[in-house]
């Protein structure tokens, strides 16, 4: 008897399988939720432009192109994991960084944000920018060695 017809009783096989059946649906709901997002941001900027008043339509506008970014950015981790069974961090960091700068950013446009606030998401930035960095040479370093 052959051996193909067991694939399913081997563990890995079987764990390999869903996983990626996993990842393949959580990525095409990504990719129609960034779709809809974006339509949705072309049909937010006619409305800004048929408003007379733009500083409350413009945050808005503001936030909703970020958040579209952060979702790009864990669609390429997503993606990137889908296709070589891998997780780069510096992706990861990269999502990170920009979720941060925009809570930093809408918080401060808000007037929201206290003064132990904006020390603590700065030091969580510059914490995720210094490791985004140490990555950066990890990778580098990595990919010389492979050569």
């Amino acid at each position: 008897m052959s051996q193909q017809g067991y694939e399913w009783t081997n563990p890995e096989w079987l764990f390999n399988k869903v996983t990626a059946y996993i990842f393949g649906v959580i990525l095409l709901f990504t990719t129609l939720a960034l779709l809809v997002g974006s339509f949705r941001l072309f049909y937010s900027l006619y409305e800004l432009v048929m408003t007379s008043g733009v500083t409350g339509n413009y945050m808005k506008i503001f936030s909703d192109v970020l958040t579209l970014v952060i979702l790009l950015e864990l669609s390429r981790a997503l993606f990137q994991y889908f296709m070589e069974n891998t997780v780069r961090l510096p992706v990861i960091f990269d999502a990170g960084i920009v979720f941060v700068l925009r809570d930093i950013m809408i918080g401060l446009y808000e007037h929201k944000l206290k003064t132990d606030d904006i020390y603590a998401l700065s030091g969580l930035l510059l914490v995720l920018g210094v490791l985004r960095i140490g990555f950066g040479f990890y990778y580098e370093n990595k990919a010389e060695i492979q050569e």
